[in-house]
């Protein structure tokens, strides 16, 4: 038997599916039960994603950028220029961070909520925490420390039909993590760095800049690579979880969509089974049918005086001219 879920082979005497663990014999989707589109707010989380990591790097980029300007400034003159300058490409490079941030965490907490929601119409999906934790994971305090890698471990889990938790999941988690904290560090210190630091007149006092900038550019390295990693990962979950969900629903919908106004013809009726062929009775041979007076009559001669054949001329025992 084939699964309605997997297309895999399945023992009829089995419970479940040992593949999708959908029970033998259900439907792809529960009847009467909503699912919601998720390939294209999946496309839209991904280039969001991509955007972030782009402009998280552009911050770290203007770390050396500031560092070379300071190296290269050695006059009291440069130093309101110098400062204005550094702050507003650090102004600029933030807020470009920021915006894309807060739009990409909009659209994947869009996309979680929804593929989270489809496991409800998935039989054989199990869900270990409700619907409206793929939302209130990320504001709740504290809970947005282990709430979405829970949620996201339960979908890529009934999605993707895994038993255990992927590690790709794991690496998404501990890398977000990872940046989370290292970002905050690292920029608290910069900040008290920073701040310590003299108004630039003399040449040592842009020496102290060049210094502070290109220490804070080393210490972004290791957030900026846990960044990238985060973003990448969550990147290719999202289009597997999307692929997967969406292949599943389409295998539930009819082939073509249904309009307005449409006429669904009606199926056509089965033929008709051919009718059986009629019992071919075996021929009883001559000798296995008793002889009786009244077949003798029908199939023997009709005189029981013999005939002789004509005589052949020339033949032996013949007469000529009589």
């Amino acid at each position: 038997m084939r699964c309605h879920t997997c297309d895999a082979d399945t023992d009829v005497r089995t419970y479940e599916c040992s593949t999708c663990r959908t029970p033998v014999g259900s439907p792809v989707l529960h009847p009467g039960a909503r699912v919601r589109p998720v390939a294209g707010i999946g496309r839209a989380a991904t280039v969001a994603v991509g955007v972030v990591v782009l402009t998280y790097l552009l911050t770290v980029t203007v770390q050396p950028v500031n560092a070379l300007r300071a190296d290269r400034a050695d006059s009291s003159t440069d130093g309101e220029n110098f400062l204005l300058i550094a702050d507003l490409l650090d102004l600029v490079a933030s807020t470009g961070y920021l915006l894309a941030l807060l739009s990409a965490a909009v659209l994947v907490i869009i996309w979680l909520w929804r593929a989270r929601t489809n496991l409800d119409a998935f039989p054989g999906a199990g869900s270990t925490l409700a619907a409206a934790w793929a939302i209130a994971g990320w504001l709740v305090p504290i809970a947005y420390l282990a709430v979405p890698y829970r949620v996201v471990a339960n979908v890529t889990r009934e999605s993707l039909w895994r038993l255990r938790t992927p590690w790709l999941v794991k690496l998404w988690w501990g890398s977000w993590l990872t940046f989370l904290l290292a970002d905050q560090f690292v920029t608290v210190r910069a900040t008290l760095r920073s701040n310590a630091l003299p108004y630039p007149e003399t040449a040592a006092d842009f020496q102290a800049y060049a210094e502070h900038y290109a220490s804070t550019a080393v210490a972004y390295l290791v957030p900026a690579l846990a960044g990238m990693a985060a973003g990448a990962s969550l990147i290719v979950l999202i289009h597997r979880i999307s692929a997967a969900q969406t292949a599943r629903i389409a295998r539930a919908l009819p082939a073509g969509p249904i309009l307005p106004g449409m006429t669904i013809p009606a199926p056509a009726p089965a033929p008709a089974p051919a009718p059986a062929p009629a019992p071919v009775r075996p021929a009883v041979p001559a000798s296995a049918v008793p002889a009786t007076r009244s077949t003798e009559a029908q199939v023997g001669p009709p005189s029981s005086v013999p005939i002789q054949a004509p005589p052949t001329a020339g033949g032996a025992g013949g007469t000529i001219g009589a």
